[in-house]
């Protein structure tokens, strides 16, 4: 019994339900304190910000020119420009602060994977939009575009709808490449093992093709590969951490068991 009460989560015996709550709200607090701040800069710099989000369009035939078609566009564009690129620069913090939460529900000595969990969570976030910025939307931008040219009509593509598109796509990116980071997690938590992602491999490659399909807007396979691969990458690579993870709890385990 003495065992067992020194692998418990140690903030766990002093936390009760009203101290997470108030360690939760502490936390939303701070996350949106910075994301403010971030807002305040980046709504400042969006002219700067726009120029350089209409990159991918530039390699699309004809280069179109975006347009706005109500008087409330110019401000509802940068109202979207500010956070969304807020939400970005200011991942770390939020990061941070979602794993410092979810950290007393590990065990004691579970909690040093803490750092390289927000560590890697920045890192694959950023890598999914970087991946969607620089490969996937101009491919998909030139795809579409010529398709409506194709079919003799003429663009004219408004900064709202661009917006809106590009920053659902990165957005979705950046949430699946933290595919490694949310299993690992789970097999932390004791919810799945590496033998469970092995039994359903083919059922989750089939539904990451599905997800590639939704969340890229264009049905070529190219675009569709791009996204769908690195995820599959992803997730094997999550069975080979979390694998080692198991036989090195079972090696800890047994010599526990040995003294």
């Amino acid at each position: 019994m003495a065992d067992q009460d020194k692998d418990e989560p140690e903030n766990l015996k002093v936390m009760g339900i009203f101290e997470h709550i108030e360690e939760l709200r502490e936390r939303l607090i701070t996350s949106v304190f910075v994301l403010v701040v971030m807002f305040a800069i980046c709504y400042y710099f969006t002219p700067q910000i726009l120029g350089f989000l209409k990159v991918p369009l530039t390699s699309a035939p004809g280069a179109p020119t975006l347009y706005f078609t109500g008087p409330m566009d110019g401000f509802m564009a940068k109202v979207k420009i500010g956070f969304f690129t807020a939400l970005i620069l200011s991942c770390p913090v939020w990061l941070y602060q979602v794993w410092k939460f979810l950290e007393p529900a590990l065990y004691e000595k579970e909690k040093k994977y803490v750092l390289p969990f927000m560590i890697s969570s920045i890192s694959l976030f950023i890598a999914g939009i970087a991946l969607c910025y620089y490969m996937i939307l101009p491919l998909a931008l030139k795809y579409l575009i010529e398709l409506g040219t194709e079919m003799g009509a003429q663009s004219m593509i408004t900064i709202n709808e661009y917006l809106s598109l590009i920053m659902l796509m990165m957005a979705g990116f950046g949430a699946v490449f933290e595919t490694p980071v949310v299993l690992t997690m789970l097999a932390l938590l004791g919810v799945i093992t590496a033998q469970d992602l092995r039994s359903n491999r083919k059922y989750v490659v089939i539904g990451i093709f599905i997800v590639a399909a939704v969340i890229t807007p264009t049905p070529d396979p190219v675009s569709q590969f791009a996204m769908a691969l690195p995820t599959w990458i992803l997730y094997e690579g999550s069975i080979v951490i979390i694998a080692w993870l198991d036989r090195k709890k079972a090696k800890e385990e047994a010599k526990a068991k040995g003294k």
